[in-house]
């Protein structure tokens, strides 16, 4: 058993000191968060050149003609058209033509005319798209402007009281049983932890089957074999890489809850966290980045997740998951010299791993489906799928059957990965079939 735990450690070593590995486990973090940053700042720079927009008000509905000013036009709401400081707004009577509309300082022109009263559209015309920035608030200022033009036309209602009486429906949604909330947010974060587990399984996995290769083609396994035996050898390989990975994960966890709470002070002492909220219309006077987070109908679903709960399981599923699939990955290194004879074995071991990543594609619009739920049961896909069901709540006997199930599993793929290996490690000069690595797992432990 001494043994066994030494090659756990020199595999576990020699690979966490590895240069790459630390890099990308100290890094990891930091590029994801620089990459949301890099298009958030990307986008609110965007919206920093001025985009001056023209709207031409053919029947004046929205406008009227400054006594002594010519033909300048006036909106009749001044306050549904602020100026802002990305958006600038020019009202005429008259559309440009496309020449002049290119000569001209405007970035975009919209005409009104008296089909906005039943449509409630409007067409906007540009030479280069406006941003999604200066969309959203075109259009609640028109929507704006149509409204109060609508109440106008009702003799017996004015603005001020259709304000009161206007009302926007906003569902927050529950599961019954579990008394759950915002599944659909929920199963959203979730669907990210299962790209994190397909990712982290796969690439730990090749980890395993590269190893295995490489110690065979250098005669390196002759050698430990002589003291260790192969199907403790096979186990502590995956064993010890199994570690290195729950290590990057721990430690990306970790960074990246510092990360988000560094951004939630700098937010609070910069007034971004102002600006946010201005930009958003929140009426809800939050002062710490918490207070923000929830009030907001997207975010605050962060805070109604039970991460600890999350990352424990997230733990366990990794570790048996990449147990599942590293006996099947280091099965296949042995029974090869090199990676390139790999690929056509390779193919039906990640067919479910592929497929477990796909169909929660389809989970997350519909977690309690009966495909979910077989998913979730199933072990070579439940690794993954089960983050999506542990985001939005499950029953804690459907967990239990679970990790049992997948238990047993992989108790049995390591048993019979373990024949493959102790075969096929000392076989050289020939690639076996797949129906004569099925006769060694007939052969009896010696």
């Amino acid at each position: 058993m001494n043994r066994w735990f030494i090659v756990v450690g020199r595999e576990y070593k020699t690979r966490v000191r590895k240069r790459a590995f630390i890099i990308s486990t100290l890094l990891g973090p930091f590029l994801m968060v620089g990459v949301v940053a890099a298009i958030l700042f990307i986008g609110m720079s965007s919206t920093e050149m001025d985009s001056k927009v023209l709207i031409v008000d053919h029947n004046n509905l929205l406008t009227y003609t400054m006594p002594g000013e010519g033909d300048v036009l006036l909106p009749s709401c001044p306050e549904c058209f602020p100026e802002r400081s990305f958006l600038e707004y020019r009202f005429a009577s008259n559309a440009l033509d496309t020449d002049a509309f290119l000569e001209s300082e405007f970035t975009a022109m919209i005409e009104l005319d008296d089909g906005i009263m039943q449509s409630a559209k409007a067409l906007l015309k540009y030479e280069s798209a406006a941003p999604m920035k200066v969309q959203s608030a075109v259009k609640r200022d028109l929507g704006e402007a149509i409204e109060r033009l609508r109440v106008k036309a009702e003799s017996t209602l004015d603005y001020d009281t259709y304000k009161k009486l206007k009302v926007r429906i906003g569902l927050v949604t529950q599961n019954i049983v579990t008394e759950d909330r915002n599944i659909e947010n929920k199963s959203a974060i979730g669907f990210v932890f299962s790209i994190f587990m397909f990712m982290f399984i796969l690439v730990y996995g090749m980890h395993v089957m590269r190893g295995v290769i490489e110690e065979k083609s250098n005669r390196i396994v002759e050698v430990v074999i002589s003291v260790v035996k192969p199907e403790h050898l096979m186990g502590a390989k995956i064993v010890g890489i199994g570690l290195v990975g729950l290590t990057q994960i721990a430690v990306w966890s970790l960074l990246s809850w510092l990360l988000f709470l560094g951004f939630g002070v700098y937010a609070e002492t910069s007034g971004l966290l102002l600006n946010l909220m201005g930009e958003q219309g929140s009426q809800v006077p939050a002062t710490d980045f918490l207070t923000f987070i929830q009030s907001n109908e997207e975010l605050g679903v962060l805070l109604q997740v039970n991460w600890g709960m999350m990352l424990g399981w997230c733990a366990f599923f990794y570790l048996a998951g990449f147990a599942l699939y590293a006996s099947l990955f280091a099965a296949i290194g042995a029974a090869v010299e090199q990676e390139a004879d790999a690929q056509y074995l390779l193919l039906p071991a990640m067919i479910p791993l592929m497929f477990s990543y796909v169909v929660n594609i389809f989970i997350i619009e519909s977690p309690d489906s009966t495909l979910a739920t077989f998913c979730s049961f199933f072990p070579f896909t439940s690794p993954i799928t089960m983050m999506v069901k542990l985001s939005v709540g499950v029953p804690w006997w459907h967990v239990a059957i679970s990790a049992i199930i997948l238990i047993l599993t992989v108790l049995l793929m390591v048993k019979l990965a373990g024949k493959i290996y102790r075969t096929g490690i000392l076989m050289y000069g020939k690639q076996p079939s797949l129906r004569e690595m099925a006769r060694w797992l007939m052969y009896k432990n010696s």
